[in-house]
């Protein structure tokens, strides 16, 4: 793909722009840095904001074999996006074409499709098959009339904020450090399905939720979150993991008995925010010690959500 290939995937704007790339995993408070400075600089060179969105890591087409789980899906990004105060925000497709083009002709379309008049980058980002990072991209002599600006790395407790720290801490069950890092409480969204009714059977019915998207999931446990079904919100008490006192080998789950709920949540769509992890996954030597501990359970995620 030429850049000239490239240029009739991207809309044409007449006014300058400033523009950032990226996927945004999670939109969080990096990329919500990053993204309050092109809109600031924006107002600042009366030119308009431009975000380019990858709606895929780009190294899942790099490296085909590499699995990739999220930290938000597509439409929970833009959605996010969409509240930064950014002018324009456009899907990007990263194929194995566009992954060849050379920085110079990255910037170059760029630049004559959307009257490009300065780039943002994020920290020790990196654009084309050259890998060009910010001081290669300042002084590059074509580009001499774009300015480049790299934007500093957001830090909480001693780590640079980045969508791979977000996922190490959320698949460690450490739902206070993601939180810190993302603006909001780490979320799964999913559709409720069918499970095998053991929850209902001892008192305690359960959603069980499934993902649709590949997202980063919690380490198994039990957790206080919050339940949004219908645009209500409820207190929830979820258990992910393979039910041990049940089965052996089974399969893992997501599972949320929602506090003070009374109806049918089969093919609904839940999104579940986690706010703390509340303990392992246990199995237990009978059915009345595990009732005994989810009544525990139940009652320690009303405590810690009552002021939520």
């Amino acid at each position: 793909m030429s850049h000239y290939q490239l240029l009739k995937t991207i809309n044409f704007i007449e006014e300058p722009t400033i523009a950032t790339i990226g996927t945004y995993d999670g939109v969080h408070l990096g990329h919500q840095y990053l993204l309050r400075k092109v809109s600031d600089e924006a107002i600042r060179r009366d030119a308009r904001s431009v975000a380019f969105v990858f709606k895929e890591q780009p190294r899942t087409i790099i490296k085909a074999s590499e699995q990739v789980n999220y930290l938000s899906d597509f439409e929970s990004r833009l959605s996010t996006l969409a509240t930064m105060g950014i002018d324009h925000i456009v899907q990007l497709e990263f194929n194995q074409t566009i992954q060849k083009l050379s920085s110079i002709e990255f910037v170059s379309a760029l630049r004559e499709r959307i009257h490009l008049v300065s780039l943002v980058l994020g920290p020790g980002a990196t654009i084309g098959a050259d890998r060009a990072g910010f001081q290669q991209l300042s002084t590059q002599t074509i580009h001499s009339e774009i300015d480049f600006i790299e934007v500093p790395p957001v830090v909480i407790d001693g780590e640079p904020v980045s969508s791979s720290i977000i996922r190490i801490a959320v698949v460690n069950g450490n739902c206070e450090l993601a939180a810190k890092m993302l603006g909001r409480y780490y979320e799964i969204t999913g559709e409720v399905t069918s499970g095998k009714k053991r929850g209902r059977e001892i008192g305690f019915p359960t959603a069980n939720i499934e993902p649709k998207f590949p997202v980063a999931i919690p380490e198994n446990g039990i957790y206080a979150t919050l339940a949004e079904v219908d645009d209500e919100v409820y207190q929830a008490a979820t258990s992910i993991g393979i039910r041990p006192t049940f089965e052996t080998g089974g399969c893992r789950t997501i599972e949320s008995h929602l506090l003070n709920f009374n109806g049918d949540l089969y093919n609904k769509r839940i999104r579940l925010q986690f706010v703390k992890r509340l303990r392992s996954e246990v199995k237990f030597e009978s059915i009345t010690q595990l009732v005994e501990q989810m009544d525990k359970d139940v009652e320690q995620t009303r405590k810690l959500l009552s002021d939520v």
